[in-house]
């Protein structure tokens, strides 16, 4: 009865940060004492209806419910970790690649100057 865990119901980025919250009918998540479950087991004992991770990482990914002494238990929430879309390459690599796009047109424009000096003799 009553109890909700109120969560994202979108992935959440690896790094970001999360809070869940356990409410009860219209009642503010600071004034309630609940238990948060992740996977069945506690994550956070006798504490405000706030739970807050601060950087997400894809071992957080699980279901998550909150539970009230007296009033009962939230529904389970399933809590998707997504990786960075933006996965950055090395600074090697892309000194490599720049370097050759960079250095391409000046070694083209040589080799045909040097193949027109070497047939104009």
């Amino acid at each position: 009865g009553g109890v909700i865990l109120e969560s994202s119901v979108h992935p959440v980025t690896e790094g970001d940060p999360l809070t869940l919250h356990c409410l009860y009918r219209n009642t503010n998540p600071s004034n309630i004492r609940v238990n948060f479950y992740k996977d069945g087991s506690v994550v956070q004992n006798q504490t405000t209806g706030e739970m807050i991770i601060h950087k997400v990482s894809k071992s957080d990914e699980g279901f998550y419910h909150c539970k009230h002494p007296e009033r009962g238990e939230s529904q389970r929430s399933w809590i998707s970790v997504r990786r960075p879309s933006h996965v950055e390459a090395p600074f090697s690599v892309l000194m490599l690649i720049s370097s050759v796009v960079t250095a391409s047109p000046y070694l083209l424009i040589t080799i045909i100057l040097l193949v027109k000096c070497y047939r104009a003799r």
